[in-house]
Parts: structure tokens; sequence; C-alpha cells
């Protein structure tokens, strides 16, 4: 797929927004939006581990694309935005609140299937491998590089598409089927295990997040110049996401 030709005036916000989604569902080609469901065959919990082992190695640590994208933002309203969003990410306890980052709860759902943190803080030094060191790469170089806007409107592709129709009663039943797996694998705390799930559900910070992305669109991306900017990180983001997915 390719990214459309600009045209002499730019669409209307509303315009705009419509073509992107029409571009998400094309791409995806009935694929979910939000990836596959939990109904995969059943796993063990070894098989979970090992997905997990796998998924710390080389981490990016802390969100840290957040911060390129704070730090280039130009208007100061969405700096103060994009300043929550990284307390929310990076974990609400560094300024008094009840929620650690997500990367600590991402480790918390390790802890419960058995890794350690130790062997945790060993996978995050090790080498990515080459097809993820690419597709990171890329996304750090997007959010260094394109008009600071379309950065932060980028972010309409993965947490945006909670604001869909859909999502909330798509990430409800994958809570409730991960709560049913885990009982029956034994995990000791539940609870702890599905917190990072939680928490990347659309009932809470991550549906502002949502929200935000596409207030960031409607205003701000209002040039054809823009707007092409936008349609080629809107379909490349498509793209790195749905890698091993669709």
């Amino acid at each position: 797929m390719a990214a459309s030709k600009s045209e002499t005036r730019a669409a209307s916000p509303e315009e705009f927004i419509e073509e992107l989604e029409r571009i998400r569902t094309e791409f995806l080609d009935g694929a979910s939006p939000w990836g596959r469901g939990r109904k995969r065959g059943a796993q063990t919990k070894d098989e979970i581990a090992e997905g997990k082992r796998r998924s710390h190695v080389g981490a990016d640590g802390n969100h840290r694309f957040e911060g390129e994208r704070y730090l280039n933002a130009q208007d100061r309203a969405v700096r103060r935005q994009q300043l929550r969003k990284l307390v929310d990410e990076g974990g609400q306890t560094s300024v008094g609140g009840p929620l650690p980052s997500h990367p600590a709860m991402s480790k918390w759902h390790s802890n419960e299937f058995g890794v350690s943190d130790e062997e945790i803080a060993g996978l995050e030094m090790e080498d990515l491998s080459p097809e993820s060191l690419v597709a990171l790469g890329w996304w750090y170089l997007l959010q260094r590089t394109s008009p600071w806007a379309v950065a932060l409107g980028s972010a309409l592709v993965g947490e945006g598409s909670k604001r869909l129709p859909g999502a909330h009663e798509h990430f409800t039943l994958l809570i409730d089927e991960a709560r049913a797996e885990y009982a029956k694998l034994g995990i000791k705390d539940i609870d702890r295990a599905v917190q990072l799930m939680i928490e990347h559900a659309p009932f809470g910070v991550d549906m502002e997040h949502a929200m935000f992305a596409e207030e960031i669109v409607r205003e701000f991306i209002d040039t054809p110049e823009l707007q092409d900017e936008m349609r080629r990180a809107f379909i490349l983001t498509l793209a790195r996401n749905s890698r091993g997915r669709i």
C-alpha cells in the first residue's frame, strides 16, 4: 500500500481521521486491530515463561520514545499532556501515585511464571535480534526526525486503536481468559500477573492516551504536507506493529 498524494487542500480533521481508519481496515484485511486473542491453544507455564524471556531480550527500558516525543513537542499544552503520559508509563510512584512503571509490571508477570529479576536483568543486557534492532531503530528515528505532531500522532496506530468500537469488550474478554488460564496453571498471584494487561486496556489512562493521539491529529495535522507525513507514519507503524501477528 502506498501513501496517498497530497491534495491541493488539507482534508478536514473528520475526513482525515476517517481516511486513516480506512487505511487501517484495508491493511489489516479482517484481522483484529488489537492483535490475537488468547484462543491460540493451551500454553504451558514453561511456554509462557519462554515467551516472556524473549520479550525481555535487549529491552529498551522505560518507554524512552515517549521522552523523544516530549522533547520535540513545541506546544506548551501538548508538552504538559505528554509529561503526564510519561508519568503514567514511567511509574506514578515517581510522583507519589500508586502504580509503578509498565516495565516493572511486565516483570511482575514474568516473576509469576518463574523468571527472576536477576534473569530479566541479564536478558535485558543481551543484543536484540537483527529484525528487532531494525524495527526499534526505525521507531526511534520516526520520533526524532518527524514533525513533532506526526510523532505524537503515530500513537494513533497502537494506543489509538483502543478508542475503536469493540475494544472494551475485547480487552475484558482477554483479561478474563488470562485469569482463567493462569488459575489452571497454578499461578499464585493472578492479580499481579494481569496488572500490565489491565493497564493496557481501554478502561482508564490508556483510553486517555488513545484520545490524546486523536486530538493531536485533529488539531495539528492540518496541512497537505503534514497529512502526507502522517499517512506515511501511520502505514509504516501499522506494518511495524503487525509483525508476526497477521
